[in-house]
């Protein structure tokens, strides 16, 4: 703004500058390139802590230089890091996603990697009587509880559907699991007609479990055979692999072993 001139003296008039003052940026701020267990590919990934590293990335690895960097970065007072998983596809586009599957209920792992190969997961029909109405199912739709694991880490899932609402299987998965999502998009229904034989079969075996604790005399040759029926029903609603570390777990236990049965049930 022009200054006023009243009198004779010296006035001083300041003009804009066409210099901008540089804005201060975080300095502390570095950036990771390299291999890790799990974790998105290709994109960078804020962290602000090993913690958030381990939950997304899988923590330490010998065979993933990265992982001690990121850990090293915040034991000496890091605070904030992005992390970028480099992940080369492999020649069979088959083998970049581990699936799994129960019946009709297929996952694949969330990201590619061959640490897909030792997830996990169950089904179970162990659900509130109330909950069918008030997500507007019918008897003839699915509506199960899933677990799935990966080493040490377990997560489950309550009330879960393949039918419209809000805790269709794949939203649930996509806002809520780290480690697994539904193997087929665009969405498509599968068909239930598998899971739901194998959840109804589940669910007479526990009905008749408790009926034969519940008796009055209780017979143990009842009890047992309800038993075996329910751990039968139960192991069909896992996947493969849950299956074939159940079996190699009975070998294992088995008094004598045998060598053949343990060996057979590695392979």
């Amino acid at each position: 703004m022009p200054v006023s001139v009243s009198y004779p003296g010296v006035y001083i008039e300041e003009v804009p500058s066409g210099v901008r003052t540089i804005t201060g940026v975080a300095t502390s701020i570095t950036a990771f390139l390299g291999r890790s267990v799990i974790g998105p590919v290709n994109q960078p990934v804020t962290i602000n802590s090993y913690g958030d590293y381990e939950r997304q990335f899988g923590g330490l690895a010998v065979d993933c230089p990265l992982s001690y960097a990121v850990r090293d970065f915040y034991l000496n007072g890091g605070s904030q890091a992005l992390i970028v998983r480099l992940y080369v596809e492999p020649d069979v586009a088959a083998d970049a996603s581990a699936k799994l599957a129960v019946a009709g209920i297929t996952l694949a792992a969330a990201s590619p990697g061959k640490w897909g190969q030792k997830l996990r997961m169950t089904i179970d029909d162990d659900v509130a009587d109330d909950m069918r109405d008030r997500l507007g199912l019918v008897p003839a739709d699915l509506l199960f509880n899933l677990t799935v694991r990966l080493g040490g880490t377990t997560e489950k899932f309550l009330n879960l559907s393949i039918a419209e609402n809000a805790r269709r299987i794949d939203r649930v998965l996509a806002s809520e699991s780290n480690l697994v999502r539904w193997s087929v998009s665009p969405w498509a229904t599968p068909d239930p007609a598998a899971t739901l034989a194998l959840l109804t079969t589940a669910s007479a075996a526990r009905t008749d479990l408790n009926d034969a604790i519940a008796a009055v005399p209780q017979v143990p040759a009842d009890i047992a055979a309800a038993k075996t029926a329910f751990s039968t029903a139960q192991a069909a609603l896992s996947d493969a692999a849950s299956k074939a570390d159940a079996d190699l777990a009975v070998k294992l236990s088995a008094n004598p072993q045998v060598l053949a049965d343990i060996a057979a049930a590695k392979a």
